[in-house]
């Protein structure tokens, strides 16, 4: 008896082992990919491609840096509360195709270091300008960009921007009233 228990015991021992080899394996393999220096010998996107995706988050890092900006200024108002959270979405898009082509995510240098507008209405202005730029810069991406999920991204956002931020800072802007206050 005394044996098998001793033969059970360094079973169980090396199954613990092998599992515990497999784990630091794989977290060596999933991690690897967050290196900025392994990142960048494992992507293969052209160099054109991934400045475009940098281009991409930084805007979704500034377009959300603003409509936190104004609603600490302004309080939770519309369009603002409802877009940045749609911003919060498009970034993490972003950093998930960041990791899936093992490119190293920049860091948001906005947050917090964004100016606001006097009145509402100027911030709505504001955002009106950063949607149009952001469809632009959706278009310019379009011409190039090959990788069908970039493509579907890339599509998609220029869409969000185009049909619903757009219009929603369109009627922000024209709203009576939208001048000083912190109300629609």
């Amino acid at each position: 008896m005394n044996n098998y228990k001793l033969q059970r015991n360094n079973h169980s021992t090396v199954v613990k082992w092998v599992i515990a080899g497999i784990i630091i394996i794989s977290n060596g393999i999933v991690f690897s990919c967050f290196s900025p220096l392994k990142a960048l010998s494992q992507t293969s996107l052209d160099a054109k491609t991934q400045q475009a995706m940098i281009d991409a988050i930084n805007d979704e890092y500034r377009s959300r840096a603003l409509y936190n900006a104004v609603l600490q200024k302004f309080g939770s108002v519309r369009p603002f509360s409802n877009i940045v959270q749609a911003e919060n979405n498009h970034v993490n898009l972003w950093m998930n195709l960041f990791a899936k082509y093992g490119i190293a995510v920049p860091t948001d240098s906005f947050a917090g270091n964004i100016k606001v507008p006097d009145t509402l209405k100027a911030a709505c202005q504001m955002g009106v300008k950063a949607e149009i730029d952001n469809v632009e810069m959706y278009d310019r991406f379009l011409g190039f960009v090959t990788q069908p999920d970039l493509k579907a991204a890339f599509t998609q956002l220029r869409q969000v921007s185009q049909e619903r931020h757009l219009t929603a800072f369109q009627r922000c802007q024209n709203r009576p009233g939208v001048g000083q206050g912190r109300n629609f």
